[in-house]
C-alpha cells in the first residue's frame, strides 16, 4: 500500500487534514486492533 504522503500528493487527502501513520507488523498490530474493536 501507499503511504499517506503519496495520498496527499495525489489529492486523495487534503494537505491540512489530520492523519496518523502506524508502522508495524500485521501479526502484532492486527490482534491489538481487533481486541480494541471488539472490546476484548
Amino acid at each position: 500500500g501507499a503511504r499517506l504522503k503519496e495520498a496527499i500528493s495525489w489529492g486523495k487527502i487534503r494537505p491540512g487534514a489530520p492523519h496518523v501513520t502506524v508502522e508495524g507488523d500485521a501479526s502484532v498490530l492486527l490482534p491489538i486492533l481487533g481486541a480494541d474493536l471488539f472490546g476484548g
